[in-house]
């Protein structure tokens, strides 16, 4: 069973889950303070627990909370709160902490779909100096979650390539991709953290799962995006 519509339950809705229940139907924008998202988010779930309490429970977190340091707005405080009330009322749960997901590239307010509509209408932005961030590619987000769903039961894990990218970076890839230049100011702030992703590559490295993560995965990610984008545009 998948709950939601958008970018991640599109993903789940070719495959068969008896016993399991994909709920993909959260608040997705980092940058939300509406408690009243929150507070549907978290009724929808607990109308879901209560409705299947024998099936696993399959959540989407944000990779910023395994980072003690970083620090946590309001959103990511919603997050926190959301994986407790699993902890306490599911029997079966999986909660995969993910970083900045991207797949079709379109508008949506998600990092790298913002930067690249804003490179598309040749619009002006702002970038932060010392950001970074981990990335993963829905296809892989699909791949990595199916096998831990198959295999295991209360976990959480971080899904992410390990490598950090600087705003620079992710910017200069789309660039690539686009054959356009950004345009953006600059404003000096940190905003990053440090992911340890040594119990994905445990599990990767025991039933010799390989996924080609590495320093050049954003750009060879994107390309892939990009024609899927222009094949449906």
């Amino acid at each position: 069973m998948v709950v939601g519509s958008g970018q991640i339950a599109n993903i789940f809705n070719k495959a068969v889950f008896d016993d399991t229940v994909i709920f993909a139907s959260g608040v997705s924008n980092s940058n939300c303070t509406d408690i009243r998202e929150f507070q549907r988010e978290k009724n929808l779930l607990n109308l879901y627990i209560k409705k299947f309490p024998e099936k696993k429970i399959v959540y989407f977190s944000s990779c910023a909370l395994s980072a003690e340091e970083y620090e946590k707005n309001i959103y990511y405080q919603h997050k926190e709160n959301m994986e407790d009330f699993i902890f306490s009322h599911s029997k079966e749960y999986i909660i995969f902490r993910v970083p900045q997901l991207f797949g079709s590239l379109m508008q949506h307010s998600t990092l790298i779909n913002f930067l690249y509509s804003k490179l598309i209408k040749e619009e002006k932005f702002t970038v932060y100096t010392k950001a970074y961030r981990y990335v993963i590619f829905i296809d892989d987000l699909f791949t990595l979650s199916m096998y831990f769903i198959q295999k295991h039961k209360n976990l959480i894990i971080d899904i992410a390539n390990p490598y950090k990218y600087s705003i620079y970076e992710i910017i200069s890839a789309i660039e690539k991709i686009t054959k356009k230049k950004a345009i953006y100011q600059i404003v000096e702030k940190e905003d990053q953290y440090d992911l340890d992703v040594s119990q994905l590559n445990m599990y990767l490295r025991q039933d010799n799962i390989n996924v080609d993560f590495g320093k050049d995965y954003l750009y060879k990610k994107l390309q892939i995006a990009k024609m899927r984008s222009d094949l449906t545009s």
